[in-house]
């Protein structure tokens, strides 16, 4: 970990891109993704709120922790499909189907993901489960 001078340089150098804000406003744009960056979203889980541009968006993988929850609950994905950038269709998988081995994620190595998530119990129990597990 270093620091950067500018968020738009972070970005840019970054394999991966975790956000996790209250913005409102977009603060990762989708032009500073390199190829095979990936972006986790963890904030912004309102309906009104953006961590993400719509570039970011259009060039990215979607991935979630549940359609449910992220295409109504989360502006990142929420927003884009509201204005027609996206369709509910466009997110590839989200954690049930990843777990379960429906979708493989990442195809390539060039491919840019993104992981929008609201947060889900289910998140919280396998964290839980973990500590029990290396604590027992």
């Amino acid at each position: 970990m270093r620091a950067a001078e500018s968020l738009e340089a972070a970005v840019r150098e970054a394999d991966i891109v975790s956000c996790a804000t209250l913005s409102v406003e977009p603060l990762v744009r989708g032009e500073w993704l390199k190829p095979g960056a990936h972006v986790d979203c963890v904030g912004a889980f309102k309906p009104t709120m953006r961590e993400t541009d719509d570039a970011c968006i259009r060039r990215a993988s979607l991935f979630c922790d549940t359609r449910a929850g992220a295409l109504k609950e989360g502006g990142d994905l929420a927003i884009p499909v509201a204005s027609g950038l996206i369709k509910p269709a466009d997110v590839r998988a989200d954690l049930f189907d990843l777990a379960l081995g429906v979708h493989s994620g990442r195809t390539s190595e060039d491919e840019i993901t993104l992981f929008k998530s609201v947060g889900t119990a289910i998140e919280d129990l396998a964290a839980a489960i973990l500590v029990w597990n290396r604590l027992n």
